[in-house]
């Protein structure tokens, strides 16, 4: 079984929204809400590099004010 990469992923409530940052490809999106983040970061981080969805893990670190 090989590993797959894993994206450090942030997110920091930002007024009624969730900013989220993948500094490893310099992106960034919004979710909703908290439950989201990790499938929007997903979501992005396949669309900016043409990958599939499931080829990457993900680890959300939240940041509360």
């Amino acid at each position: 079984m090989t590993a797959k990469y894993v994206y450090e992923v942030t997110a920091k409530r930002d007024g009624q929204l969730w900013f989220i940052r993948i500094p490893q490809i310099d992106g960034a999106t919004q979710a909703r809400t908290r439950e989201e983040i990790p499938a929007m970061a997903r979501d992005y981080i396949a669309i900016a590099l043409d990958v599939t969805t499931d080829s990457f893990d993900v680890a959300v670190t939240v940041f509360s004010d």
